[in-house]
């Protein structure tokens, strides 16, 4: 990664290419030439990724993207194949507040991205149900979260669970984690047109605070067996055992 500052109004720019996509970390350092030196910091994340056919985009530089999610009447999922999979950042808090939705059944939490197959679990004439993997990061999880799930079809709707109360599971990385949710589909059967079908997944969290976090996906639904994804490290910036200090004359940085 190669930022380059432009002058006058010292503007970083950084074109970043396909073989950059996942989350790069830069540090910008400025001092001044006084006696003590002084020095201050500040520190970005640029999460790069693919465009995807299931989001439409806004961009603005100085603002960054906002996105919204295609209608589901317009199919845009047409990989025969599991989408690639990007790492998550360890952002700090707030800004790192994030809500991701798991598949995985046996072990790991095996994170969804849009188009990514998901299996419906489907019992015949009795039922069909799904199970979901919720973690959450930078929410209070003292108490339990109020989470809301809804999928659907563009002809159908899954499930519409307006209020689950859970008691997430924190773990040493700063994610909090639920497994094996089950959210029972919608009758009567049977459930035939599920396969091979898209629908849109949105889940949200809301913490005793009032502090929310939403996430919306677009999934490619069957009724097969799917193995479980592997789970991907968490990526750290480089500096995360870096402490900046002043000195006189200088900034040196030295490691903790």
């Amino acid at each position: 990664m190669s930022l380059v500052l432009r002058s006058p109004g010292a503007v970083l720019e950084w074109s970043p290419l396909p073989a950059h996509v996942g989350p790069h970390f830069a540090r910008v350092l400025v001092s001044d030439s006084g006696v003590p030196a002084l020095a201050v910091t500040a520190d970005f994340l640029f999460n790069v990724r693919e465009r995807s056919p299931c989001v439409e985009s806004q961009c603005d530089p100085a603002r960054g993207c906002k996105f919204t999610p295609v209608p589901l009447d317009r199919p845009c999922c047409a990989l025969e194949k599991e989408p690639e999979r990007r790492p998550q950042a360890a952002a700090p808090c707030p800004a790192g507040k994030v809500l991701l939705v798991g598949r995985n059944l046996i072990e790991g939490f095996g994170e969804l991205e849009n188009c990514a197959r998901f299996r419906v679990i489907n019992f015949g004439q009795i039922g069909a149900t799904v199970r979901l993997n919720f973690a959450t990061r930078c929410l209070d999880v003292e108490d339990p979260l109020v989470f809301r799930a809804r999928m659907r079809t563009a002809t159908r709707e899954l499930f519409d669970a307006a209020r689950v109360i859970v008691r997430m599971q924190p773990g040493s990385d700063g994610f909090a984690r639920r497994l094996g949710l089950a959210f029972p589909v919608r009758g009567p059967g049977p459930f035939f047109e599920f396969e091979g079908a898209e629908a849109e997944l949105v889940v949200g969290a809301v913490d005793r605070h009032g502090e929310s976090v939403d996430t919306t996906l677009r999934l490619r639904l069957t009724f097969e067996e799917l193995p479980d994804l592997p789970d991907l490290p968490v990526v750290h910036p480089p500096w995360a055992n870096t402490v900046l200090q002043g000195t006189s004359g200088e900034v040196e940085a030295r490691q903790r």
